[in-house]
């Protein structure tokens, strides 16, 4: 089994147990290379919405990608830009940050084990870690950043719907929800 189909496996179970969602139906837009995953969303009953004219060939519908992101129940692979185009209720997947290589960036003790030390106060952040190390939980409840996904939605209030699902609110009558994929 490759890692495509792992990720995409471990994507998809991820997200049915956070959701409970039936994916008949769904449309669903995966933004960038996840062919593995589009092609399991769509074995399970979605409408797979992407961007690669190739996708056509595979049963898939080709959409510009703003388009395949405003019409879309479920988008993976969202970004910031993203934001504007969605529609009211709709799930996101955060696209998730550029792997970093082994060792760039991660100091590392004499052992080449990371130091054990508490890792260093994020910025904006108004209070102090806890006793134990940890960040404070922020007004999602999933701890970190005022958000709580430390990503896309990065200084925006979010509401924790439940564990893993952070609720937020784009405007009058506009609400969307991200899944947490680290749970």
């Amino acid at each position: 089994m490759s890692d495509g189909h792992r990720r995409a496996q471990a994507a998809i179970q991820t997200i049915l147990r956070l959701t409970n969602l039936l994916m008949a139906g769904k449309r669903v837009a995966v933004i960038g290379d996840e062919p593995e995953l589009a092609a399991r969303l769509r074995a399970m009953g979605a409408q797979t919405l992407l961007v690669d004219p190739a996708a056509a060939l595979r049963g898939h519908r080709v959409l510009a990608e703003d388009e395949a992101v405003a019409l879309a129940d479920l988008v993976v692979g969202a970004t910031e830009a993203h934001l504007p185009l969605l529609r009211d209720g709709a799930i996101l997947i955060p696209a998730e940050p550029p792997a970093r290589p082994s060792g760039a960036g991660e100091p590392s003790g004499a052992d080449g084990e990371p130091p054990a030390v508490p890792p260093a106060r994020p910025s904006g952040a108004g209070e102090p870690y806890g006793t134990d190390g940890e960040p404070p939980a922020g007004p999602s409840g999933t701890g970190g950043g005022p958000s709580g996904t430390g990503g896309v939605f990065a200084g925006l209030p979010g509401v924790r719907v439940r564990d893993g699902i952070t609720g937020y609110r784009l405007g009058p009558g506009r609400e969307v929800f991200v899944l947490d994929m680290s749970c």
